[in-house]
């Protein structure tokens, strides 16, 4: 009998199974999750107990052994192999071997024996070994099941500190350059690592940066300080005691070998990204800047200047023609200065109007947006890319910023100044010639290095030895010698005047340059690149290839447009390209002219289409995996959806939108959604089915922008239109959100008829099992609402169970804290904080930042009720913080924090609160109920009880007919008609 096929599992990245050799399909994440549990048992049996709480965590599961049973039967079906799934000793195990982990260990031992020889040579091959078996995060498709996050965080961290011993063998090699750029890297993801930010200063160091080594180690000793309160170890503190003495011994000599850095063990999560380009999050980064694959060469006296003054605030302005390297100046001094740096990136944008939303973010629609902006600026350094084409709404924004935030700096790069009082401007000069040479020799082509001086020289003159000019002199050199090159740059690539304020002829002084490039490349290259400039935000490959007449054509037209400088690679997520802005606008004139604008635009919004579908496909946005890959196009994505209403692409647009509806939902974009709603759901040619998604996806959103009418409205039309299909999703999804505007506008009793008819519609088939979940997680806050918290706390129990099995995180994040809400009401306050604490986590992933607040009054009501009045304020504050920072309106958490205040006697600031609550929500809307309650005893705080009888009278009349009986409030009026009775 041949032996049975190996079963082959990869867990350093998204799960990979094979069965001897043939990839395996195991579709459902709690399959997944059960087979790399019991693959990482290495063949041991692991009992029912232990498996359940890895799988469901520390919840009190009813039948948990039957659950088991049912889920390794569905293993078993999937795996084809039923023999290699096994039970015994009440228990499971699987014959499996995890491939990519034991290589990875058997390279990591070969890698710890040679650091222990000295053998840097051997570290830096088996290191790299190791880290090429993982393809991203590991177990990065499992991280919503318990025991899946912690095995993960230990795997990724034993993967740093691979890199680290990869990178410490590379300095030892001598190649500190090469490895400060990565050092540099980790060390801002990792910001607590000593011996990393010990490597990155001896990188620094060794390339002659003494001053940048000595100011990373106090970065880091300024955060071991402020974040955990020690100094840092012995190894650290010796090696910026060496640093400051330059001891000789820690450069490198022939032998002995160069001492190791210090060492520490641990290291911090990765840090929060702290910058926005073109206003929406942008790639986590130490300052979000792409990090660059060409050197920097010349104009080091302008960077180490330009570095010490925007460690000073103020505003300073790069201003210089197209091809100057403004831009890569100012981002290059952002990478070096010692300051918070946030990047908005101004090319993209198409709307003088879009330029406060870019720059000031979600704050754009609050009612002090500056303000709000200068608050969570203020002591950073802000810079502001190629401002050119929208110079007014800049400097009016810039100029309010910089009144409001006086510890700011701003750095704008622009072809002509802002005209501020207080502006800085510094021009932008060609090269020295030295430098220009350098550039040129550094970019040509290999064979031209040894090229004759003079004709370098006469070829970076033919373009004023700006740097984008030499960079595409450079690059022609793959088709010209240098010579050929020098004759005909005399004639052809001499710059044009430049200076013009008409923002569409910004590029002038490049035409000629880039008139001769496009005459030199193949039709092919031209083809592509006319095709890849609709793209506002960069793009991948796969992107590129959607847009292109022919597909087959990009790869290697994209190999040689970045030979020529006309496209920028970028290191992340992969390799992403970008057009310089100049060639991009050169580009589109030229898809204009082939008469190939529309046919693009329409490929680009196709692309668009099925990348966000794609991304949906796994997992139904279920994870923050998928969220992030989506925003990470948001600019591409906000530049398709703008252009497509009033043509002939708007029905397409309209199916973007409605695939895009997840992801807004989750991040809380509600006024984002709303705006393309609006523009897209009359789109011509749209089906009855899109016009009712399209109309209850908008009714919703409205709901949460507090404009119940407007929504009532939208969702009654869905519903009619919804009734001439025979469709039970379409019906389903008015219902629910039907259900949802009537809840939130208070109308609670009249809420019970749409969630109940959904709720036993979906129950109807299993394809409506996540609509099921949604009508009960919203019955559970009906529930709350109408004063029945034990109701409530089933549903919510119930939904629970079902996101854990379908790895939703939102779902997670949401029900986590709902159920942490139900359990508040019924007094159980540790169980209460525990769930708090689990919906934290998968709110922190998906950057929810509706639930986060929402927690943080889970807590202060937990402390409140344990007389923790101070803890209380501090949470409280915090959510309510949230809502500022975030510009949602008022939320329950000024309720909450009145009522508090009220405890604390504190009634002037209470009463503040009630009033721009009252004065932002509708009438008899959930909100205004509950604020009643607390304004009832407020005024007995004031000492005014004919007021407070009044108003207990009549919010207690108003609680009975709308059905509002939430315990906390209920509670509190209570409470004021005890006092009042004494």
């Amino acid at each position: 009998m041949p032996p049975e096929p190996l079963l082959e599992v990869r867990v350093l990245g998204p799960l990979v199974v094979r069965l001897g050799g043939t990839p395996l399909s195991v579709d459902r994440p709690l399959e997944r999750a059960l087979l790399v549990r019991l693959a990482l048992a290495g063949g041991m049996s692991v009992p029912d107990n232990r498996l359940a709480a890895d799988l469901w965590g520390d919840v009190d599961l009813a039948r948990p052994t039957e659950r088991l049973r049912v889920l390794a039967s569905r293993l078993r079906s999937a795996l084809e192999l039923p023999s290699l799934l096994t039970r015994s000793n009440g228990g499971y195990a699987l014959a499996a071997r995890v491939t990519d982990l034991t290589e990875a260990r058997a390279a990591a031992d070969q890698m710890h024996a040679a650091v222990r020889s000295g053998d840097h040579a051997l570290v830096r091959t088996s290191a790299r070994a190791a880290l090429s078996h993982w393809r991203g995060p590991s177990l990065a498709d499992l991280r919503t099941v318990p025991y899946s996050v912690a095995e993960g965080e230990q795997l990724d961290a034993w993967r740093l500190a691979l890199q680290v011993e990869l990178l410490d063998a590379e300095l030892a090699l001598g190649h500190a350059a090469e490895a400060a750029r990565e050092l540099e890297a980790l060390a801002g993801e990792n910001p607590l690592h000593e011996r990393l930010w010990c490597l990155l200063a001896l990188s620094l160091y060794r390339t002659g940066r003494q001053a940048d080594a000595l100011s990373r180690l106090s970065k880091l000793r300024t955060r071991l300080a402020e974040e955990l309160g020690v100094d840092p170890t012995p190894d650290t503190a010796a090696m910026e005691l060496r640093l400051l003495r330059q001891d000789p011994t820690l450069l490198l000599t022939p032998t002995p070998p160069a001492p190791r850095a210090g060492r520490t063990v641990g290291s911090a999560p990765p840090a929060r990204a702290e910058s926005v380009v073109g206003g929406a999050p942008a790639p986590t980064g130490v300052s979000g800047l792409p990090a660059p694959l060409t050197s920097f060469v010349g104009r080091d006296l302008d960077l180490a200047s330009l570095v010490r003054r925007l460690e000073q605030p103020g505003l300073v302005t790069l201003t210089g023609g197209p091809g100057s390297g403004k831009s890569r100046l100012g981002f290059e001094a952002a990478r070096a200065v010692g300051r918070v740096v946030r990047v908005v990136e101004l090319a993209p944008l198409q709307r003088e109007s879009a330029v406060l939303e870019a720059i000031v973010g979600d704050d754009a629609g609050g009612h002090d947006p500056i303000g709000a902006a200068a608050a969570s600026l203020d002591g950073s350094v802000l810079v502001l890319d190629n401002a050119e084409h929208v110079v007014e709404p800049t400097a009016e924004i810039v100029a309010g910023l910089l009144r409001r935030a006086p510890a700011l700096t701003i750095l704008v790069t622009s072809q002509r100044p802002l005209q501020l009082a207080a502006e800085e401007v510094r021009p932008m000069r060609p090269l020295d010639a030295l430098d220009a040479a350098k550039l040129f020799t550094e970019r040509c082509a290999t064979d031209a290095h040894s090229a004759d001086p003079e004709q370098i020289a006469a070829i970076c003159t033919a373009v004023d030895r700006y740097p984008l000019g030499i960079e595409l002199a450079a690059g022609l050199t793959r088709t010209l010698t240098v010579p050929q090159l020098a004759k005909r740059l005399a004639d052809r690539m001499r710059l044009l005047v430049a200076g013009s304020r008409d923002a569409q002829l910004r590029h002038t002084s490049l035409v000629a340059a880039l008139d001769w490039s496009h005459q030199l490349l193949g039709d092919r290259e031209r083809a592509v690149l006319r095709r890849i400039a609709v793209f506002a935000g960069g793009f991948t490959l796969e992107a590129a290839e959607q847009v292109a007449d022919n597909p087959r054509d990009v790869a290697p037209a994209l190999t040689e447009l970045a030979d020529r400088s006309l496209l920028t690679v970028e290191a992340v997520n992969g390799r992403r390209f970008r057009l310089l802005e100049t060639v991009r606008d050169y580009a589109l004139t030229k898809l204009e002219d082939a008469h190939e604008t529309d046919q693009a635009r329409k490929a680009q919004l196709g692309w668009a289409l099925s990348f966000v579908e794609t991304a949906a496909r796994d997992d139904d946005f279920a994870s923050a995996d998928s969220i992030t890959e989506v925003f990470a196009e948001w600019p591409n994505l906000l530049d398709i959806l703008d252009r497509a209403p009033g043509t002939d692409r708007a029905v397409v647009g309209l199916r973007l939108a409605l695939a895009l509806h997840t992801p807004w939902l989750i991040r809380g974009w509600y006024a984002e959604a709303a705006r393309h709603f609006a523009a897209l759901a009359d789109a011509p040619n749209a089906t009855t089915a899109e016009r009712v998604a399209a109309l209850s996806n908008h009714g919703f959103v409205l709901t949460m922008r507090g404009r119940f009418d407007e929504a009532a409205e939208a969702l009654t039309e869905a519903e009619a239109l919804a009734r001439t299909q025979d469709d039970d999703s379409l019906t389903l999804t008015a219902l629910y959100y039907r259900s949802i505007v009537e809840i939130e506008r208070g109308h609670l009793t009249d809420a019970f008829t749409p969630l109940l008819a959904g709720q036993a519609l979906a129950r109807t088939s299993p394809q409506h099992e996540r609509r099921l979940s949604a009508c009960t997680d919203a019955l559970g806050t009906l529930y709350v609402y109408t004063g029945q918290p034990a109701k409530a706390l089933e549903c919510y129990e119930t939904c629970i169970v079902a996101d854990r099995e379908y790895g939703d995180e939102h779902g997670l994040s949401r029900g986590l804290s709902n159920l942490a809400g139900a359990l508040v009401s019924l007094n159980r306050y540790d169980e209460a904080l525990k769930a708090a604490a689990e919906s934290d986590y998968y709110a922190r992933r998906l950057d929810d930042r509706q639930i986060l607040p929402l927690n943080e009054v889970i807590r202060g009501v937990v402390a409140v009720a344990r007389a923790d009045l101070d803890a209380a304020e501090k949470y409280l504050r915090s959510a309510v913080e949230y809502a500022v920072a975030d510009d949602s309106g008022v939320t329950h958490a000024y309720i909450d924090l009145a009522d508090l205040l009220i405890l604390q006697g504190e009634v002037a600031e209470a009463a503040a609160l009630l009033d721009a609550v009252f004065a932002e929500t509708t009438e008899q809307s959930t909100s205004w109920l509950a604020a009643r309650a607390v304004a009832t005893a407020l005024a007995l705080a004031q000492g005014n009880g004919l007021q407070a009888a009044t108003l207990l009278a009549e919010t207690t009349t108003i609680y009975t007919q709308t059905g509002f009986a939430w315990s906390r409030y209920a509670a509190r009026l209570n409470a004021v008609r005890e006092a009042l009775a004494d």
